[in-house]
């Protein structure tokens, strides 16, 4: 695993590669806990074993359908480009936190702090972490996975660091937040 998320590799490879190499390691890792469990039972009299290895394998799967069967609907959402869209209430957003909204099939982070809203890309150029799920430090977005930051205003990291996350244009008004799904 910990040679999959090393730097290097994604670096090196495109990101989409990078990213199917790294899924590949967790199957592999099903894969071999399947393997071992299946072992196990061969030695096992008792089918209580069996029948709860089989109901979470079964209930680890329902889940996972079931969510990106929920991701594929909210992606699948069009959103005409160039205007501004509603999409939550200041008051939903925590201070120096986001709320992720998804405008057609871009999912963006909206951070509030400092008594002004930014409104980022939720994915972080790093690995694709959830910028989102991250908090501001020191007036910087920082993602929850491995401690990259980006400005609020701008999208970009600090220096010596060259990348940056899209930014979206916000407006408040009656106390909602409007974003344009064009990025900046």
């Amino acid at each position: 695993m910990a040679s999959t998320s090393h730097d290097f590799w994604l670096h090196n490879l495109t990101p989409r590669v990078w990213k199917s190499l790294h899924m590949l390691v967790y199957l592999a890792y099903g894969l071999l806990v399947a393997h071992v469990s299946l072992g196990a039972l061969q030695a096992e009299t008792n089918p209580l074993l069996a029948s709860v290895m089989a109901t979470g394998a079964i209930l680890v799967c329902t889940l996972h359908l079931m969510a990106g069967k929920k991701e594929a609907v909210t992606d699948a959402a069009v959103v005409p480009t160039g205007q501004f869209h509603e999409v939550c209430a200041v008051e939903s957003i925590p201070e120096n936190r986001a709320r992720i909204v998804t405008l057609g099939q871009e999912r963006i982070a909206i951070f509030r702090h400092g008594g002004k809203l930014s409104a980022v890309s939720n994915v972080c150029r790093h690995q694709q972490g959830p910028l989102g799920e991250g908090k501001i430090i020191d007036g910087c977005i920082t993602c929850p996975w491995h401690g990259y930051q980006y400005d609020a205003e701008t999208g970009a990291s600090p220096p010596p660091f060259t990348d940056r996350v899209a930014t979206y244009e916000t407006l408040v008004a009656n106390g909602k937040v409007l974003v344009n799904p064009c990025p900046r």
